[in-house]
C-alpha cells in the first residue's frame, strides 16, 4: 500500500507540473487599445503589462501583423521604458518582480485618412508558450469642421531613443508636427524648471519636423544624468514631455 501511495504522489506530482509550467507570468490591463484623431497626428494606444511573479521576467514585444496600415503611416514601440525607432519592430527587455509598464504603440500618421490595425505579442521568453496577442487600433480622419486634406496637427512626439546615453555621444531625436507655418522654440529643462538647452529656435514650415539633443547645455558642457523635460512652443501652443538621459 506504501509503495502505491508513493506512485500515486508522483503521478499528481507529474500532472500538475504542465499546468504551472503553462501558468501565465504576466497580466494586462486590456487586450486592445483604441485611439483616433487627425491626419498627420501621433496616436499613442496604452496597454499595461504586469510581471506577477516574483521573479524577473524576460520578454520579448514584437509588431505581429499589421492591417490596413497606410504607405505614409508609421508606428513607434515604447516600452521597457525605452522608445524605440519606428523602423525597429520587436525588442526584448526584463521586467522586475512585480512591476508594471506601459506597452505604448503610437501610429505617426500621413496624410491618408483610414482605420488600421496592428496586433503586438508579448511573449515570456523563458517559455514561448506563454504570450499574449494584444490588438491596437487607429482611426485618422477629418471631422467636418477640419480644414482640407493635407492640414496639421500640434503634436511632440515621444523622443527616440529614449533613454539615450550621453557618454556614448549619441543623441535622441524628437519628432514635432506645425499646424502652420511659423516661429517655434523647443527647450530642454531640469526638473526643477530651469532651462538646460534650446534646440529649436527659429521659424518652420507647416508639418513635420525633427529635432536632436546631444545631452549639453547651452555652453557645451553635457549634463549630468537624470530625467528632463523638453517642451515645444509656437504661437499660444505649447506642449511638453519626458526624456532620460543616462551615462
Amino acid at each position: 500500500m506504501k509503495k502505491l501511495s508513493t506512485i500515486a504522489a508522483l503521478f499528481l506530482a507529474f500532472a500538475v507540473l504542465p499546468v504551472l509550467a503553462g501558468a501565465q507570468t504576466f497580466s494586462v490591463s486590456a487586450e486592445s487599445a483604441n485611439v483616433s484623431g487627425k491626419p498627420n497626428d501621433y496616436l499613442s494606444g496604452y496597454i499595461s503589462v504586469t510581471n506577477t511573479t516574483n521573479q524577473n521576467l524576460p520578454l520579448r514585444v514584437a509588431i505581429t501583423s499589421k492591417q490596413n496600415l497606410p504607405t505614409d503611416w508609421q508606428t513607434q514601440i515604447c516600452f521597457f521604458l525605452n522608445c524605440f525607432p519606428p523602423a525597429v519592430e520587436s525588442v526584448e527587455g526584463v521586467l522586475q518582480p512585480n512591476e508594471t509598464d506601459i506597452l505604448d504603440l503610437t501610429f505617426m500618421t500621413g496624410e491618408t485618412q483610414g482605420t488600421a490595425v496592428v496586433q503586438v505579442t508579448v511573449t515570456n521568453m523563458n517559455n514561448l508558450s506563454d504570450f499574449k496577442v494584444l490588438t491596437y487600433t487607429a482611426t485618422a480622419s477629418l471631422s467636418s469642421s477640419s480644414p482640407a486634406p493635407g492640414s496639421f496637427s500640434f503634436a511632440l512626439a515621444q523622443n527616440y531613443p529614449n533613454p539615450f546615453s550621453s557618454s556614448k555621444s549619441s543623441m535622441t531625436t524628437i519628432g514635432y508636427t506645425l499646424p502652420n507655418a511659423g516661429h517655434a522654440v523647443m527647450k530642454i529643462y531640469n526638473l526643477l524648471g530651469k532651462e538646460i538647452r534650446t534646440i529649436v529656435n527659429e521659424s518652420r514650415p507647416a508639418g513635420r519636423s525633427t529635432a536632436v539633443w546631444d545631452g549639453r547645455d547651452n555652453t557645451g558642457r553635457i549634463v549630468p544624468a537624470g530625467v528632463y523635460m523638453y517642451k515645444l512652443s509656437s504661437g499660444s501652443q505649447s506642449f511638453s514631455r519626458r526624456l532620460s538621459l543616462t551615462r
